[in-house]
């Protein structure tokens, strides 16, 4: 499930996202704060990546323990204005009956969320 999130994202489709979330998922994004339920979270991970048009992440580790999953990324991409993005960072990720109920992310680099791209 968590390479499924990475997976939306790299290829834009929110499909199997959307069937592998619950209903009452809580989504953190550093700069943009809390969305909390599937609505919100879909409309603010859809937000995030119109932002950045091309973006791709590359998975280097998965650790997970219980009901917990944490996925080592790095992306690169650009900007809507054209201008290279790169980034590293983690994004943990809670489960609860088989679905994922939390995601949460941490970044190397931050700047970006005072951007007024």
């Amino acid at each position: 499930m968590a390479e499924g999130v990475f997976q939306a994202m790299n290829s834009r489709d929110f499909t199997t996202f959307e069937q592998i979330i619950t209903d009452e998922i809580a989504f953190d994004f550093p700069g943009a704060g809390r969305a909390e339920g599937r609505r919100m979270s879909l409309l603010l991970l859809k937000s995030i990546l119109r932002k950045y048009p091309k973006l791709h992440f590359d998975i280097s580790e998965i650790i997970t323990q219980d009901d917990r999953a944490c996925v080592v990324w790095k992306n690169e991409g650009e900007d809507i204005r054209g201008n290279p993005y790169a980034n590293a960072g983690i994004t943990l990720m809670h489960f609860c009956d088989g679905k994922i109920s939390f995601i949460s992310d941490y970044f190397k680099d931050t700047s970006f969320a005072g951007s007024k791209s």
